[in-house]
């Protein structure tokens, strides 16, 4: 399963989803990914990256919206996450939080 995580500036918590994917999902044969949509993000969403993803977690729902409009076709495989741009790169309380949301998800991928 290829597992795309997405936020705005992929600076905190995209990146910090993804390493915690790679945590709680090691050993499972999963990839993983992260990306942002702003257009001054670390590491840009394209379509190659959503195209690539078989599950895409988004943080909020102005990801979902951005995402249904340049992406319509990939809707379907889109999960929201409900995080809120509210953290600073590695602080604890957003990777506890991203901690029990990716559970979730990877019992949904089983």
């Amino acid at each position: 399963m290829k597992v795309l995580f997405v936020c705005t500036a992929n600076v905190a918590r995209s990146p910090m989803a993804e390493a915690v994917f790679r945590e709680l999902a090691a050993d499972r044969g999963h990839d993983v990914r992260s990306a942002g949509l702003a257009p001054s993000a670390t590491r840009r969403l394209t379509t190659r990256d959503v195209a690539w993803a078989d599950r895409v977690a988004v943080m909020e729902d102005a990801h979902l919206a951005i995402i249904r409009r340049r992406w319509p076709r990939h809707v379907a495989k889109v999960t929201m996450l409900g995080i809120p741009d509210d953290y600073d790169p590695d602080e604890p309380e957003l990777r506890e939080l991203l901690r029990a949301r990716i559970k979730n998800l990877l019992a949904d991928l089983l």
